[in-house]
């Protein structure tokens, strides 16, 4: 069958939706076909978009429903497949793979199934790669990225996304050589997001972002939150979080209605550094409070 007729088969035969980067929920397009494409329209459709991603020479398979079979990818089936992209250009010698899920987990839980997958199948995380630090809020990205050796190495990037109460994931794979992987073992490990985790949002409240700032030697993230509980629950609440990922209480600070606890930390190369945590209220529009979290201190 030529492409262009194999292409539009693949793209009428289903009902699943046409495919694009994932965007944020509040400037995502709703996209809507008044009529049915005959295969012809389909395929036109599918070359445009693939010609403007890929290059007007690139060859895509497009597979709907699996994961091929010639891909090192077993995941937890609560990570449902919508479709998987092949796509080779250069006479070959570039190639690239993309697979789009969905799941009715939460971004969070979604973000363990997959890393509890790949886990299994001999994937490993890649050092330093850029996850969100500090606080969780509703604008917080997820992403993540792993590499595999293997007869073909493989390098791939997930990036997660909150959909109409669902989680969309977009993992993109691309094949290697040694050299890269050679270079992936070596990376450091102690940049600042090495010791500040990802603190989850205070539960049945309202959580507004504030900033995140990271450099060679610290880094900050504070956050709005607005509820009517105390501000020693919620200090309680993200300080477990903070424990649970090694920090220690050393000192506890009370300035009016400013509260600042500090800790001591290592990060994953045994550096020693500094950390806080501090809280006062929010006395504007929706009251609450304004959350801080560093660390501080790092040799560059």
């Amino acid at each position: 069958m030529p492409k262009r007729l194999l292409l539009a088969a693949l793209l009428t035969a289903t009902s699943a939706p046409v495919f694009a980067q994932s965007a944020p929920s509040t400037l995502r397009p709703t996209v809507q076909a008044t009529t049915p494409p005959t295969p012809e329209q389909a395929a036109q459709v599918i070359e445009r978009l693939f010609g403007s991603m890929y290059g007007p020479g690139a060859d895509t398979q497009l597979t709907y429903g699996a994961v091929p079979a010639t891909l090192p990818l077993r995941l937890d089936p609560r990570l449902g497949v919508i479709a998987s992209l092949r796509t080779s250009g250069n006479g070959g010698q570039f190639v690239q793979h993309r697979v789009l899920l969905s799941s009715a987990l939460s971004a969070e839980q979604a973000l363990a199934a997959l890393t509890q997958s790949l886990a299994a199948t001999g994937w490993k995380p890649l050092p330093n790669y850029g996850q969100p630090v500090g606080f969780v809020t509703g604008q917080t990205l997820r992403n993540a990225g792993f590499y595999r050796e293997g007869e073909t190495n493989f390098i791939l990037n997930a990036n997660l996304s909150g959909r109409e109460g669902r989680t969309d994931l977009d993992l993109n794979l691309n094949p290697v050589g040694d050299q890269q992987i050679a270079s992936i073992k070596k990376a450091p490990t102690s940049r600042p997001y090495s010791s500040l985790p990802l603190l989850k949002a205070f539960p049945e409240a309202t959580v507004k972002g504030g900033s995140v700032v990271t450099t060679v030697n610290g880094a900050l993230s504070s956050v709005h939150v607005q509820t009517e509980r105390s501000a020693n629950e919620v200090l309680a609440f993200y300080s477990a979080q903070l424990k649970a990922a090694g920090w220690k209480a050393r000192t506890d600070t009370r300035d009016g209605p400013l509260r600042v606890v500090t800790y001591s930390l290592r990060d994953l190369n045994g550096r020693e550094a500094l950390g806080t945590l501090g809280i006062r209220p929010w006395e504007k529009e929706g009251g609450g409070y304004v959350l801080t979290v560093s660390v501080q201190g790092f040799k560059p």
